[in-house]
């Protein structure tokens, strides 16, 4: 806990509270898809409550810190150039926010997200709603031409009976 001094008493800063900052400095990069945890952040996220540090852990000294950040990325992007963002980001946030001096910022990739942009999905989710519509279309019109054939295959029987009868 880092506790600022000053003339008015003392400021109490927790742990916690730095993971957030750092954690949030982390997601506004792009190319950050989210943050990974360990059991209690998914427990604490299965019961409703956002867990604002997860995938954060912090070691504050008394005007210094480490970050540690545990991220998935999305997939595509230069991984490099966004753990290196994050840093900056994060260093930034963290120091500008507290007073604290940010000595390390270390970046950890657990994961690559591939599923696909949510456009992209709607837009091949359309895709093959055309392509179910079409095939049906096929198939009705298949059905109909096969109808015709037994008519006029019908009819060709009728006109047969009749002049067999005649």
């Amino acid at each position: 806990m880092y506790q600022p001094a000053h003339d008015y008493g003392s400021v109490h800063i927790a742990d916690e509270v730095i993971a957030i900052i750092a954690g949030l400095a982390a997601t506004e990069i792009e190319g950050v898809k989210s943050m990974t945890g360990g059991f209690g952040g998914g427990l604490v996220e299965l019961l409703g409550k956002k867990n604002l540090s997860k995938g954060v852990k912090v070691e504050v000294g008394e005007k210094e810190a480490k970050i540690d950040l545990y991220l998935v990325i999305e997939y595509g992007s230069v991984i490099h150039a966004v753990a290196t963002k994050v840093q900056e980001n994060a260093k930034k946030a963290v120091e500008g926010m507290t007073g604290l001096k940010v000595m390390e910022v270390n970046v950890f990739i657990t994961g690559i997200d591939t599923h696909m942009p949510k456009e992209d999905e709607e837009e091949e989710e359309g895709k093959e709603k055309k392509d179910k519509q079409d095939q049906e279309e096929t198939d009705k019109g298949k059905k109909e031409k096969k109808g015709k054939k037994t008519k006029k295959e019908t009819q060709e029987k009728k006109d047969e009976e009749k002049d067999k009868n005649k």
